[in-house]
């Protein structure tokens, strides 16, 4: 199926703008903010991701194909969040059921996922799940989904066009960690995508996976249900 694009130099062009702007954010903060806590590290994340949002809305008025071009479907709404509801609620099951089997040998799987020692206060989980889990994935995905994959479905074929789409998603969060958890999740945004040509769709997926690795991690209560087993 034929569908809008960014151009492939644009989406690229975009992409080195953006580690441009993450490598230099990261050093600005480690150099000038890491002392006042976590939650400046927060903002400074914020901030950074309304500066790739805005690259992102300009390059996408100079292309003259309209949000189309990255995936945003007028009247598509419904259909993208049903999408992103369902895909959620069955990778939920798969996963739930895969702890359940390994419980039954003894064998926690979600403490590998889960720190027992991560610890926010309550106004801290709150912006994290707002910006972190919320306002991150959205323009995340407009760009790794939207702009990149996109673009590049349109020359490769879409198994190559996700690897790579995944490479650079993992890359850049691998400046915080190791960014397995981030390639997984790219392959499936973009599969999410690919299979409903609606960025609401991996957004959705994207939006609900962080916010439960946030509150599996930081909700006292939910942390000690799920390394009690």
């Amino acid at each position: 199926m034929n569908r809008k694009s960014l151009s492939i130099p644009a989406a690229f062009s975009l992409l080195l703008i953006i580690i441009l702007i993450e490598i230099g954010g990261s050093f600005i903060f480690y150099r000038f903010f890491s002392q006042y806590g976590n939650l400046s590290g927060l903002w400074f994340t914020c901030l950074l991701r309304f500066l790739d949002f805005g690259l992102i809305v300009l390059f996408v008025y100079l292309s003259k194909k309209g949000p189309t071009a990255i995936g945003i479907i007028p009247g598509g709404w419904r259909r993208g969040i049903f999408l992103g509801l369902s895909w959620s609620l069955g990778f939920g099951v798969i996963v739930f059921s895969v702890w359940g089997i390994f419980l039954f040998f003894r064998i926690n799987l979600l403490r590998f996922l889960i720190s027992p020692s991560a610890h926010l206060s309550s106004v801290h989980f709150m912006w994290l799940m707002l910006i972190g889990g919320i306002l991150a994935p959205i323009i995340e995905d407009s760009f790794f989904i939207g702009c990149l994959y996109n673009s590049l479905r349109q020359k490769i074929p879409p198994i190559f066009s996700a690897l790579g789409t995944s490479f650079f998603f993992a890359l850049l969060h691998g400046l915080k960690g190791p960014p397995v958890t981030q390639f997984i999740g790219g392959l499936i945004f973009a599969f999410a995508f690919e299979y409903s040509a609606n960025l609401l769709t991996p957004i959705i997926i994207h939006v609900l996976g962080n916010c439960t690795l946030f509150t599996l991690n930081y909700s006292s209560l939910v942390k000690a249900f799920f390394l009690k087993w």
